[in-house]
């Protein structure tokens, strides 16, 4: 597995899998409208060569591409929650937090070298979107990695908002009731496997890091950070040292945030930066805010909790998959009896109460990875006044003061069991292997004839 992101992006444009855009972008809009372009189209990552008022390059959307991500858990994608469940079962705890003797040879740099990327237009400023805020708790020594947007507000400070169901909340919030701010790193571009592990919660007793090990197949080299002593992967392409300071909220924001929308200006956390470091011929990490990028980190662990805890239920449950809108679930399951995907529904909402508005289960024949197959589900196979039903009152996320996402929505579109002869797919043969593009003649521009 890839031990550093630039073996990761070698390997990318060897399998042809990397786009790489050679002219000059403007930071400000210009990037993110490419990448959300891309997105949309190819869904391949991304390298900028030259990003204005920057040296680094810039990289994004490793992580956008489902089918990427699956095969850096080395399953197809179908199998992609399942594995994930595999990989975050209790008895594969690992506490061994050694330090392989590495070293890691880092200039130091300015916070303002960095590229100051403006995604939105109505964003305040430049922020941090890809950076893993790293911290140790004090009282057990567990080391806590958790992504964060951050505000660029000058030479040494950022600003941002630290998740109160979060473990860095909690493990600040207790050096801030000692008076004493919290010593952080935050790195900037990791091996995938490192990303990946940030963009999930293990638990205030375990750590991230010994989820990247089981992801990669190995630990990853890890060393002290070089003024504060923060255990960060030895690999890292960019790294900040610094205090989140302790008794000190000030405005930050607005943000176009993961919904697409906008979070008000809000007084946040601040972080108190003392030296910013860069790997010799560095790349920057940008994370598109709300884009497939970021749903597909988030999506991807709330998939496999809840294939977790359906399948303790439902044990014939296949697959599950939350992309690309977080407030989808989509179950796939092989129904034995009438009333199992009710049982599926209640259990998947129980598992994830945060985000999960919406869930519908589908039977083996249907792609829960493809929209189109799971809306043809539900318009043949879902009888609207008996296959849908309503949660109502159950709160989401803490960042809903107008109450829009309250309640639950479950959504039965699988075949009715004493019919189910009569809901047979159609198929035509060898239409896997047929290429259209060899039966069709390209038509001659008029200049050729």
């Amino acid at each position: 597995m890839f031990t550093s992101l630039p073996q990761f992006v070698s390997h990318l444009k060897d399998q042809g899998k990397l786009l790489v855009v050679e002219r000059e972008v403007d930071p400000r809009f210009e990037l993110n409208a490419v990448i959300r372009k891309i997105q949309a189209g190819p869904n391949l990552p991304v390298l900028f060569e030259r990003v204005g008022g920057s040296r680094f390059p810039v990289l994004s959307n490793t992580l956008g591409n489902y089918s990427i991500v699956s095969g850096l858990l080395g399953v197809e994608i179908g199998r992609a929650a399942a594995r994930w469940s595999e990989l975050t079962r209790p008895d594969q705890r690992d506490t061994d937090q050694h330090f392989p003797p590495e070293s890691s040879a880092w200039e130091e740099i300015s916070l303002l070298d960095l590229p100051q990327i403006v995604y939105c237009e109505k964003d305040a400023g430049p922020y941090i979107t890809a950076g893993v805020v790293i911290a140790k708790d004090p009282d057990n020594e567990v080391v806590n990695l958790s992504y964060h947007r951050m505000q660029i507000i000058g030479g040494n400070e950022l600003r941002g908002r630290l998740s109160t169901s979060g473990d860095l909340y909690r493990i600040h919030q207790r050096a801030e009731a000692r008076g004493e701010g919290l010593p952080v790193a935050i790195a900037i571009g990791m091996a995938p496997a490192l990303m990946l592990a940030a963009g999930t919660t293990v638990g205030p007793d375990r750590t991230e890091y010994d989820l990247a090990a089981r992801i990669a197949g190995k630990r990853l080299p890890l060393v002290p950070s070089p003024r504060l002593g923060v255990p960060v992967p030895a690999a890292t392409e960019i790294l900040l040292e610094g205090v989140i300071l302790a008794g000190e909220r000030r405005p930050e924001g607005p943000f176009g945030e993961w919904m697409d929308y906008y979070v008000p200006i809000t007084n946040n956390h601040v972080f108190d930066i003392q030296h910013v470091y860069a790997r010799k011929g560095a790349m920057y990490y940008s994370i598109s805010a709300g884009s497939v990028e970021e749903q597909v980190m988030l999506a991807l662990p709330m998939a496999g909790t809840i294939y977790t805890n359906v399948r303790t239920w439902v044990p014939s449950i296949l697959d599950v998959s939350c992309f690309p809108y977080m407030q989808y679930c989509v179950l796939q399951i092989r129904k034995q009896f009438e009333g199992q995907a009710q049982k599926a529904i209640l259990t998947a909402f129980g598992a994830e109460l945060n985000h999960v508005l919406f869930c519908v289960v589908v039977d083996e024949d249907v792609n829960i990875h493809d929209w189109y197959d799971i809306l043809w589900a539900m318009g043949t196979r879902c009888r609207p006044d008996r296959g849908i039903f309503q949660i109502p009152g159950v709160p989401s996320f803490m960042r809903d003061p107008h109450q829009i996402h309250w309640g639950r929505l479950g959504i039965d579109a699988t075949k009715p069991l004493a019919h189910a002869v009569d809901f047979e797919r159609k198929r035509t043969p060898g239409i896997e292997e047929v290429r259209w593009q060899d039966y069709v003649r390209p038509k001659r521009s008029v200049a050729a004839q």
